[in-house]
């Protein structure tokens, strides 16, 4: 898949209503928010037009591999809790440290779904889009043996902007004190739980190993691995423009006070997300685009 054309404007001619394959339906899901589910013989989705999250992905013959809160919260205006929520045009506070809603606007606005068709590989891809503040972001979604992200953001302003982007991917593991997340060895990152920021620069030695909160940003565009013993299995990502890696998990210390997160969930999720963020955000000229691309396989063990 490659990412898709944003300055094609028929990708932004009249998409209504938009016809379906066979395998897709279009709903009303949690909360009576729309969705689109898709089943397909290669494999099957949850999508939801509320800020483009992909709340659930399983390819065919296998377990589910995207993790969503039971506890999340489908209303149309707070952030779905888990899936994919897509982080822009600012990840976090920003890098001004001043971002306002937090993980920018697009996890919480309505997307548009434009068409939905099937695929050669006995897949289902969709394309969403919206534009705000000047930016026109245009996803994605491929769903089959792979799951398969491409983003494009056009800067639709008058003067260059630098935006933040990142696929805030929840992954579902048996025990994440077992899990190893692998391909991040030698790589420096950003510890946002250190006590001070002298403290906050680290080089990862070894494999990440997961035994309390973590909330790194990593300085990786190299392909990561999740093995997941409990459910005998190995995610993998791989990613293409994306140079920032973040690992998250909150452990009971910050997800507690989480309203719509269980208290006996954090050891079963673990984020490896894939973005541009911080010193790596890219700036984008007038009339111009940026593009990222994100691909999850698995790997099943043999017993």
């Amino acid at each position: 898949m490659t990412a898709p054309n944003i300055s094609n404007p028929t990708y932004f001619a009249a998409a209504s209503p938009v016809r379906l394959p066979r395998a897709a339906a279009l709903g009303p899901g949690l909360g009576g928010q729309p969705r689109l589910l898709v089943d397909a013989p290669a494999g099957a989705a949850e999508i939801y037009l509320h800020g483009a999250t992909v709340t659930s992905w399983t390819p065919r013959g296998g377990s589910e591999v995207i993790f969503t809160s039971r506890q999340a919260v489908f209303n149309g205006s707070t952030a779905i809790r888990g899936g994919i929520p897509l982080c822009l045009p600012e990840f976090g506070v920003g890098i001004n440290g001043d971002a306002v809603p937090k993980h920018g606007w697009a996890r919480i606005a309505p997307w548009q779904l434009r068409t939905v068709t099937g695929t050669d590989d006995g897949g289902v891809r969709a394309l969403l889009s919206v534009s705000r503040d000047h930016l026109t972001a245009l996803y994605e979604v491929e769903v089959g043996q792979t799951l398969r992200l491409g983003l494009s953001l056009r800067n639709d302003g008058a003067e260059p902007r630098t935006v933040e982007a990142a696929a805030h991917t929840y992954l579902s593991v048996h025990d994440v004190t077992a899990s190893i997340i692998s391909g991040l060895a030698g790589s420096s990152y950003n510890d946002n739980l250190a006590r001070s920021p002298q403290e906050a620069r680290r080089i990862q030695e070894g494999d990440v190993k997961i035994s309390g909160p973590v909330d790194r940003i990593y300085d990786s565009s190299e392909p990561v691995a999740v093995t997941d013993p409990g459910h005998r299995r190995t995610i993998r990502i791989d990613k293409r423009n994306a140079p920032s890696t973040i690992v998250w998990n909150p452990w009971s210390t910050y997800s507690a006070p989480l309203p719509d997160m269980a208290d006996d969930e954090f050891p079963t999720m673990v984020c490896v997300e894939s973005g541009a963020v911080r010193e790596h955000a890219p700036t984008i000229d007038p009339g111009t685009s940026w593009a990222m691309q994100v691909t999850l396989s698995v790997e099943n063990h043999r017993m």
